[in-house]
């Protein structure tokens, strides 16, 4: 497993490395409910981006 630290545990108990347990689909899930205008925001920014190209 590398330098990744072992901080969690999985359904089986056996101990997993954060890195394993927040994969990217996760943190997107986890940073757009803790703050739901960044939903907006990227919608926001993506339909800019959009125009100008």
């Amino acid at each position: 497993m590398g330098d990744k630290p072992i901080s969690f545990k999985d359904k089986n108990g056996n101990f997993v490395s954060a890195a394993d347990v927040w994969n990217a689909e996760k943190l997107e899930e986890l940073f757009n409910r803790l703050n739901p205008n960044r939903k907006f925001r990227l919608e926001r920014e993506k339909a800019l981006k959009a125009q100008e190209d």
